[in-house]
């Protein structure tokens, strides 16, 4: 299926159909991260996870404004905050899979599980 989030953030798939759901280097570009969050959410199994890929580089004409103002751990921050604030998530945990931290581009996983109340 291929569906650009930003028109039409609802995702045609039934509730609690995934075990994962993945984004990779592309959540600075979501305009609604608040639907498309609780969309993950309803799509996800009960301790089912979410993983978000993410570098430093964007194509600047599509990322969302606060993105370009913001470092590596602000950008990880803000992804966690998109987990934290749908309330749907346990808390992320963020890993820097980077393959030489500090001398190659970064490039960092954070990871949520739906919470299974």
């Amino acid at each position: 299926v291929v569906r650009n989030l930003n028109d039409e953030p609802a995702f045609p798939f039934d509730d609690d159909s995934f075990d994962k759901v993945t984004c990779v280097v592309s959540v600075d570009y979501l305009n609604q991260p608040k639907e498309i969050f609780n969309e993950i959410a309803r799509v996800l199994r009960p301790g089912g996870e979410c993983i978000i890929s993410m570098s430093n580089r964007c194509f600047p004409t599509k990322a969302f404004k606060i993105w370009l103002q913001m470092n590596d751990l602000e950008h990880i921050f803000i992804v966690g905050s998109f987990f934290h604030y749908s309330g749907k998530f346990d808390p992320a945990t963020c890993e820097d899979i980077s393959p030489n931290p500090g001398r190659s581009d970064p490039m960092f996983i954070v990871k949520g599980a739906k919470k299974s109340d």
